[in-house]
């Protein structure tokens, strides 16, 4: 595995400095992928048992994201940026002790189409940090599931799903090895994902990624 993975490696840097040269057009399009992880701040409510006098709330508020794109430069300034990310899919819990056992489960899962407004501060020719404002197209979805004695309250949605629109923002930086590949790095804030149904929470994105100018 080791030998494999330093093959690869070798490769792309090799695909990166070999790309190295003047800097970057300051407009067209390009595209781009990122990989990174998405932290959520889910709280109990999710899995809230009626009743309950003695529970314990266990999460796993972390999961891979990918975010696939493309964007237009208008300047060295300005972009478009639109596309399509997995924003992860995570699990929440209620071990109920008293005065039943049981566990109310969780699992929910975000999707979303995006479009953001991107600036950039160009720091030499080949370095930029930048600020992203956008909206996201966002799917909630949430399975729950329960074990021993413990019901969900009533009025409660096994299965449930909504669609809305997310303000989103995030920072990041880039460097460019010359005009065709552009390796960064960013964070950004996604704000009221999911409603009541589904459970409501934040989200944030930290992920690195590539993008390729045509």
């Amino acid at each position: 595995m080791k030998p494999r993975f330093t093959a690869i490696m070798t490769c792309i840097g090799a695909a990166l400095l070999g790309t190295a040269g003047p800097a970057l057009a300051q407009t067209g399009w390009y595209a781009g992928l990122t990989l990174g992880a998405s932290d959520s701040n889910m709280n109990a409510d999710v899995v809230a048992v009626t009743g309950a006098t003695a529970t314990n709330f266990v999460t796993d508020q972390r999961d891979p994201a990918v975010k696939v794109f493309a964007g237009y430069a208008f300047n060295r300034y300005f972009a478009l940026e639109g596309g399509y990310a997995w924003l992860g899919e995570f699990q929440a819990t209620n071990q109920v002790t008293a005065p039943t056992t049981g566990a109310l489960n969780a699992e929910i899962r975000v999707i979303g189409l995006y479009i953001d407004a991107v600036g950039f501060l160009p720091v030499g020719e080949s370095f930029a940090a930048f600020a992203k404002l956008g909206v996201v197209g966002s799917e909630t979805r949430t399975f729950r599931s329960t074990s021993g004695t413990v019901t969900p309250p009533p009025g409660t949605n096994t299965n449930a799903s909504t669609d809305q629109a997310n303000f989103k923002y995030g920072l990041g930086v880039q460097y460019a090895f010359g005009k065709t590949v552009t390796v960064r790095a960013e964070w950004e804030r996604i704000e009221d994902v999911g409603d009541a149904n589904t459970g409501e929470f934040d989200l944030s994105v930290y992920s690195v990624g590539l993008l390729f100018r045509f």
